[in-house]
């Protein structure tokens, strides 16, 4: 154990600054504690997750293999992790394990060790480092790191080597922490105001005011009858309705390249940012192609509700609104109002999607597609507007 402390700690410090992805950290820490006279043939770190899709990661380091990272989502876990030594640790608080796997097992011991000593490991130590950071649903009630360390040294740890490893697992914990605080910030923004607009908040829109002049494809849905079915049902039923709807739509958005801005009771609003990378007329035909494949999900559910889908394009300012304290970042302009106002239509008209001229106009691939509808009045605007059905 050669290596001075200050390289190693320096080493974790600059890559928690850096946002050094959590396999690179995983493998640089690995290699530099073997380096330092340890023989590690194996190591896990886990920590929980805030992420609307995911409830925990984990990442397995081996040196044949390097680092394995793995997802687990809600209400999804393994055996081996139900009834691992770890989990006993995050229930009951306990700060560290140790098993020498080179010594007789209980009978009744974990399975994990018996299977780690087939392998030839002789001993294995783990860690529970806690980030004082409290989260319900979170297994422990707060978020924190949990760490396995595993040799095939004929004579185990050392009680020097653990020593030496110790508290460069905590360091290991403080960059981890770094890197899952800044993670679970950009999805948690993500889940609630958008990939992209999480993005721009991420990167300093956060005062009120700030916006930025978009061209982009606007879609806007909303469940036809909902009012009357939410007054007639049970709430768990109106809202897995609701959830499995907006599943539909969702998907089928993302799919495509959009992103939803925000739900609005039963009601979604979702942009396909124009000027980008993809040629406009591309953008415009996957906007119309979103919507059909929503059609098709929500019919392919066998859903009670059916879905009214308007499309158009134009400018709008998009940023934040709101007060002082609290912010809605979103998309406002007269494009805006006018989608919301074509929504109201599919009704009146019977077309389940409608499409402004100004967006029939620009499409390429899914013009042939569409059916003129005539120039529409549209409720509190001045003017007539040409729509297109499909």
């Amino acid at each position: 154990m050669t290596a001075p402390d200050s390289e190693l700690y320096a080493w974790l410090a600059e890559a928690s600054l850096r946002g050094t992805p959590l396999r690179n950290v995983m493998e640089g820490f690995c290699a530099q504690i073997n380096a330092a006279g340890l023989d590690l043939a194996r190591a896990l770190i886990a920590t929980a997750a805030l992420d609307p899709s995911i409830r925990a990661q984990s990442l397995i380091w081996e040196p044949e293999t390097g680092s394995q990272m793995e997802s687990f989502p809600h209400g999804e876990s393994s055996i081996a992790w139900r009834e691992g030594p770890l989990v006993v640790m995050i229930r009951s608080g306990t700060g560290m394990m140790r098993r020498r796997l080179g010594q007789p097992l209980a009978i009744d011991d974990y399975a994990l060790f018996a299977e780690l000593k087939e392998q030839g490991f002789t001993d294995w130590i783990a860690y529970a480092h806690w980030f004082h950071w409290e989260v319900e649903h979170i297994e422990g009630g707060g978020m924190g790191m949990v760490s396995s360390w595993a040799t095939r040294d004929p004579a185990g740890f050392s009680d020097g080597q653990l020593d030496f490893l110790r508290p460069r697992v905590g360091a290991l914990a403080a960059a981890v922490k770094s890197l899952v605080v800044v993670e679970s910030a950009c999805n948690v923004l993500s889940a609630y105001v958008g990939e992209d607009a999480g993005h721009r908040v991420m990167r300093g829109a956060i005062t009120r005011g700030s916006a930025t002049d978009v061209r982009a494809v606007l879609l806007f849905a909303d469940l036809r009858g909902f009012t009357r079915f939410s007054a007639e049902q049970p709430i768990d039923v109106t809202l897995d309705t609701l959830n499995r709807s907006f599943d539909c739509v969702g998907e089928a958005i993302a799919a495509q390249g959009g992103q939803i801005l925000k739900f609005m009771g039963d009601g979604v609003l979702a942009i396909f940012l124009l000027g980008q990378e993809t040629p406009d007329e591309m953008v415009a035909d996957r906007a119309i192609t979103a919507a059909v494949e929503a059609q098709r999900r929500l019919g392919a559910a066998e859903l009670p509700l059916s879905l009214d889908i308007a499309l158009h394009v134009g400018h709008v300012s998009y940023g934040n609104i709101g007060t002082a304290r609290r912010l809605d970042f979103t998309v406002i302009g007269q494009a805006v109002n006018e989608v919301a106002r074509m929504e109201s239509l599919c009704g009146k008209l019977s077309e389940p999607i409608l499409i402004s001229g100004a967006l029939a106009d620009m499409a390429l691939t899914n013009k042939k597609r569409l059916r003129p509808l005539g120039s529409q009045a549209l409720r509190g605007l001045d003017g007539k507007m040409p729509l297109y059905g499909l």
